[in-house]
């Protein structure tokens, strides 16, 4: 009787792995590893091989653009630089400052849809929030901040953030919290020589800030990479519309 009884039990446990092996998983990764039940189809194939590796694609570098840089004040040492590296690269820049601007003048006007009907860019490149280092409102700028987004479309652009010559209350957050991972560079921490009004930087500190975020607006780091080979020679930047703070907008 007992003989019986432990073929039974042995029979019921043979079932049983017979059961949870059918119920499995055809495969099952571990780490690099893949684990496949074995088949009849699938016999004479290794039981244990290494995953396939992923492969990334890499990102479109943009060449011979039209770029419009728009922003504050901080634009025009910015843009001299700039126009270096469009003359170096093939690009067409179109600059328009808006001295005294912020989120909240480009964000609820139309000025943005006019320069962009006006000179068609491929690209474009932002420069604001300095005169908003100190403000309290952050609500109404991130509402702002997302306006002036939205109206880019899908125009690929990269926000250069201002830097800081005496911390901020919280613009650079909004900023890089609303316009997307890849299309934000990050200046605040940039030690940058100031001019005689102590806020903006000298004309050869400006180029610095421009060389700088240049490395990132080339970089696979950038969400729509941009050929910016460091000049060997000058090149004016002769497109060139100012705004001033008086301007109420398009």
């Amino acid at each position: 009787m007992q003989a019986q009884i432990k073929t039974l039990l042995l029979m019921a446990a043979v079932m049983a792995a017979i059961i949870v092996y059918a119920v499995i998983p055809t495969e099952i990764t571990m780490g690099n590893y893949t684990i496949r039940k074995i088949t009849l189809t699938n016999l004479s194939q290794p039981l244990i091989e290494r995953s396939k590796p992923i492969k990334h694609t890499a990102k479109k570098v943009r060449r011979n653009q039209t770029i419009l840089f728009i922003g504050d004040s901080m634009v025009e040492g910015l843009s001299r630089r700039l126009g270096d590296y469009a003359g170096e690269n093939g690009h067409k820049l179109y600059t328009v400052i808006w001295y005294s601007s912020t989120t909240e003048r480009w964000g609820t006007t139309q000025t943005l849809e006019h320069f962009i009907a006006e000179y068609k860019p491929t690209y474009v490149l932002i420069c604001l929030g300095s005169n908003e280092l100190f403000i309290n409102d952050l609500a109404n700028r991130t509402q702002y901040v997302q306006q002036l987004v939205k109206k880019l479309g899908n125009l690929p652009f990269v926000w250069i953030s201002p830097s800081n010559w005496n911390g901020d209350t919280g613009i650079n957050d909004v900023i890089e919290e609303n316009v997307g991972k890849g299309h934000f560079f990050d200046s605040r921490n940039l030690k940058l020589k100031r001019g005689s009004d102590h806020y903006h930087p000298t004309w050869a500190a400006a180029a610095y800030w421009m060389d700088t975020a240049a490395k990132f607006i080339k970089s696979k780091e950038c969400a729509n990479p941009l050929l910016l080979n460091k000049p060997k020679a000058h090149h004016k930047a002769t497109n060139t519309k100012l705004l001033q703070p008086s301007f109420e907008g398009y």
